[in-house]
C-alpha cells in the first residue's frame, strides 16, 4: 500500500499571482515533501508551495508557473537525479531560479559537481543534507530568494545598459519608465518580504498561545490543576496574610511628633543661699 499525499494544485490550471513568490519541493519521500511544505506556509510565508516526486514533474511545473523562484531538490529520485534534472533545467531556464540541494546522500563530490552547474541564471549556492531542522532551514531559504532578486536586478541592469549603449538619450522616456517601473517593483519586492516575515511571526506565536493552551489541557485532563489548587490557596493566602499585616503595623504606628528645639546650652543658676537676718 503506497501513501501518497493529497492532489496538488497543478499550475496550468491556477490563476497567475504576479506578485507571489514560489517554491517548489523537488523530492521522493512524501512525509519530508508534506513537512517542508507545511513549513514553508506557515513559517516562512511563501503563499504559494509547489511538491513534485520527479525530476520530468518538476521540469514541466518550473516551465508551466513562472511564479516559482526557488527550488529544493533532492538527489536520488526516480527516473532522473537531482543533477540530471538541474542540467535539463540549465538548458531550458530563462530566468533566474535559485536551487537548494537537500540530500541524504551528501558527499564532497556531489556537492562540487552540483555547485559546477550555476550560472547566472540558476544559482547553486546552497547544498544541505538530510535530516535537516527547518527552524535553520528558514534563513537559508529567505537567502536564496534574495539571490534571485539580485539577479533578476543586475539583468534589468544589464538591459538598461544595452539600451543606453545603442543610441538612446539618456532622457529617453522609455529609459525613464524602465527605472521608475524597477523601483517600483523593488518596493513592492521589500513590501512584500516584509509582510512574509510579519506573517511567519504571528503565525509562530499563534502556535506558542495553542501550545501553552494545550498544556493547560492536558494538565487539567490528568487532575494537576486540582492537586495544585490547595498550594495555590495556601500561597494566596500567605501573600494577602504578609499584606494585612503589613498595613496593620503602619495603621497602628503612632505618628511621632518632632522633637523641640534644644536651646543653647547654659550653665543653671546656683540656688541663693538663705541668710540669717540680722536684728535691727
Amino acid at each position: 500500500m503506497s501513501f501518497r499525499l493529497p492532489h496538488e494544485d497543478s499550475p496550468l490550471d491556477a490563476p497567475p499571482l504576479a506578485d507571489t513568490s514560489a517554491i517548489l519541493v523537488v523530492d521522493e519521500d512524501p512525509a519530508f515533501q508534506l513537512g517542508l511544505k507545511t513549513f514553508l506556509r506557515e513559517y516562512v510565508g511563501f503563499e504559494r508551495v509547489f511538491t513534485a516526486r520527479g525530476g520530468q514533474e518538476a521540469l514541466d511545473f518550473i516551465r508551466a508557473e513562472s511564479s516559482i523562484e526557488v527550488i529544493t531538490l533532492d538527489y536520488r529520485m526516480p527516473g532522473m537525479n537531482g543533477i540530471e534534472m538541474l542540467t535539463a533545467l540549465r538548458a531550458q531556464t530563462n530566468r533566474p531560479l535559485a536551487v537548494l540541494m537537500i540530500t541524504g546522500q551528501p558527499s564532497p563530490e556531489l556537492q562540487s559537481e552540483f555547485q559546477a552547474l550555476g550560472n547566472d541564471l540558476v544559482l547553486t549556492t546552497h547544498f544541505l543534507s538530510k535530516p535537516v531542522q527547518f527552524e535553520k532551514l528558514e534563513p537559508v531559504v529567505l537567502a536564496a530568494h534574495e539571490e534571485v532578486l539580485a539577479a533578476k536586478r543586475r539583468l534589468r541592469e544589464n538591459e538598461r545598459n544595452d539600451s543606453a549603449s545603442g543610441g538612446s538619450e539618456p532622457g529617453n522616456p522609455t529609459i525613464d519608465l524602465a527605472g521608475r517601473l524597477d523601483a517600483q517593483s523593488e518596493q513592492l519586492a521589500a513590501l512584500e518580504r516584509e509582510l512574509r516575515a510579519q506573517r511567519g511571526k504571528w503565525r509562530r506565536d499563534f502556535w506558542k498561545v495553542v501550545f501553552l493552551a494545550l498544556l493547560f489541557w492536558l494538565a487539567a485532563q490528568f487532575g494537576l490543576l486540582k492537586k495544585a489548587g490547595p498550594h495555590w490557596a495556601r500561597a494566596k493566602q500567605a501573600v494577602w496574610h504578609q499584606i494585612d499585616q503589613w498595613q496593620a503595623r503602619r495603621t497602628a504606628a503612632p505618628e511621632k511628633p518632632n522633637p523641640p528645639a534644644k536651646s543653647p546650652r547654659s550653665t543653671p543658676a546656683a540656688p541663693a543661699e538663705s541668710q540669717p537676718s540680722q536684728p535691727l
